[in-house]
């Protein structure tokens, strides 16, 4: 049985803590797994929410690119979205989504291979030639059914990786929400998407034409009814769209430093010797 007490400590003081897990058999878990699970759930019930602060010294020019991009969504891209999704078939809308995402591979492993994650550019680059040559050029995803599953990486993502600071909230012109870092990022992108190193060309150029352009349109269909919603329900949409902007980059941060010290968080597992064949009773956890 485990001691309530104890399994609290091992929160407070962390899973690196190995001399408070060594306080007990690794016999009296089923397996590490069932360990695990256990302090993923404790910390999500009972963890507060973090507060993001925005640093926005700029608020003011900020609020007037802001309502021109309002404008400008409303009068062209919100209309081109709509009638996007109102005339082309949802199989359809879904080949295009796989095809833009899968364009953005070569770049997501390039970003996973400066992050240091060598596992995961392994993953997308197989994605990437699995989808491209089984999917049909990226419009189909069977390295999904084969469990290569991989989450796109921008500069601006592996910028923070490496200790860059945000910097203050930006609005841009038709590119709405960012960071200077994240500005950089997006203009490195450049300088390390294969896509750009291929050289001109009428097929080069359709390609990158082909993803930025639709890549729009596809990003701002499937959000109509959420930036409507946000819109329509917030006291302050500038704000609102600030916070959810940050957070969001915030949460994607703190996922990538995560996972690039995963592998040394499972090594306090890995040091216990257990049996995974091993069936006993369950997990019973004394209340003080």
């Amino acid at each position: 049985m485990i001691d309530l007490q104890l399994f609290k400590n091992i929160i407070k003081e962390g899973r690196h803590n190995t001399d408070l897990l060594d306080s007990y058999s690794p016999n009296q878990f089923k397996s590490k797994q069932k360990l695990e699970d256990m302090i993923h759930n404790y910390v999500d019930i009972n963890s507060e929410t973090e507060i993001v602060s925005v640093n926005d010294p700029l608020e003011k020019v900020n609020r007037v690119v802001f309502q021109f991009n309002i404008i400008f969504d409303k009068l062209i891209l919100r209309p081109i979205a709509v009638t996007y999704r109102a005339i082309v078939p949802e199989f359809v809308r879904n080949r295009v989504t796989y095809s833009l995402n899968n364009l953005g591979m070569p770049i997501t492993a390039v970003n996973n291979i400066l992050q240091g994650e060598l596992r995961k550019a392994g993953v997308s680059t197989s994605r990437f030639i699995i989808n491209s040559t089984v999917g049909i050029l990226g419009f189909f995803d069977p390295a999904a059914s084969m469990g290569l599953v991989s989450e796109n990486e921008d500069f601006g993502q592996t910028l923070s990786v490496w200790g860059v600071e945000s910097g203050p909230y930006l609005v841009l012109p038709f590119l709405g929400p960012s960071t200077p870092r994240d500005f950089a990022g997006m203009l490195s992108t450049s300088l390390l998407d294969p896509m750009y190193q291929v050289g001109g060309g009428s097929a080069p150029d359709s390609l990158r034409t082909y993803r930025m352009g639709t890549g729009a349109v596809d990003f701002r269909s499937q959000n109509i009814e959420i930036l409507d919603d946000l819109q329509n329900n917030s006291i302050d949409y500038y704000a609102a769209v600030r916070s959810f902007y940050s957070q969001g980059r915030e949460s994607q941060a703190s996922n990538n430093l995560e996972s690039n010290t995963q592998d040394q968080e499972n090594d306090i597992f890995d040091d216990f010797d257990i049996d995974e064949s091993y069936v006993g009773p369950d997990i019973e956890i004394i209340y003080d």
